[in-house]
């Protein structure tokens, strides 16, 4: 059922299709946009990217969060270099009224207030830093907490940059060995199949001889020479067989 309020439809673009928009007003402090690219790269991109196809596919919300991503992606916006493909929420609508989404969708005056109560409640629950959240907010919800000093802070931000080398080699070998993994499976289909038509063709084979019998010995004698084989043998092979026959017949 169509719903006139669900107006965005969720596509996949590449990166280098966005523009960034010209008049994006909000901006956020480095301490801030740390604590966002701790959250993205702990849960991903979660939430939506606004992105406007009629004025060039402008983008409309997300400005940080894209830029972050870029960061992550080593991406380069002049050379297009490490482009990568990312999922938004596209709209269609007139300049106007992209400019005031531009401001309603990062206007914090129409997103609520804080419960304070509630966040109390939450905080000892969770990794405050995961939230997004700052020494100063949790003085603000009135939460007690010991604190890391500054530099224990920036200590555990440098680890976590250079771990990041670390993890992406890791990526890596577990792509490596799942394809190592994927090869082994289709050579072992392969080997299976190989097998399985030897065992075919040697049923086949089984069934690759004919029985003659007689009645008694002198019948059996009396046949064997008449074509000329030894009444004696018990076996002959088909082809020496039917090459007698075919002498016999020709004679």
């Amino acid at each position: 059922m169509d719903n006139k309020y669900f107006t965005s439809e969720s596509v996949e673009l590449l990166r280098s299709q966005i523009k960034l928009h010209g008049q994006n007003p909000r901006t956020i402090p480095e301490e801030n946009r740390k604590a966002l690219k701790r959250g993205i790269k702990k849960f991903g991109m979660v939430g939506g990217i606004v992105v406007n196809k009629r004025t060039g596919y402008t983008l409309v919300s997300g400005h940080q969060r894209l830029s972050v991503m870029d960061e992550l992606q080593k991406y380069n916006p002049d050379t297009k270099e490490n482009d990568y493909p990312i999922r938004v929420d596209l709209i269609d609508v007139e300049e106007k009224e992209e400019k005031e989404l531009l401001i309603l969708l990062n206007n914090p005056s129409a997103q609520g207030e804080w419960d304070y109560d509630t966040l109390r409640e939450l905080i000892p629950d969770i990794d405050y830093k995961d939230a997004g959240l700052t020494e100063q907010d949790l003085d603000i919800i009135g939460v007690d907490f010991n604190f890391q000093t500054d530099e224990e802070n920036n200590i555990a931000d440098e680890l976590d940059t250079l771990m990041e080398p670390v993890r992406e080699e890791r990526q890596v070998e577990v792509a490596q060995k799942q394809a190592e993994r994927a090869e082994k499976v289709a050579h072992m289909k392969q080997v299976k199949e190989e097998v399985k038509q030897a065992a075919t063709k040697a049923a086949a084979n089984m069934d690759a001889y004919l029985m003659l019998s007689f009645d008694s010995w002198d019948a059996k004698a009396e046949f064997c020479e008449k074509f000329g084989f030894d009444p004696e043998q018990k076996f002959y092979k088909g082809e020496e067989f039917g090459n007698k026959i075919e002498t016999l017949l020709t004679e």
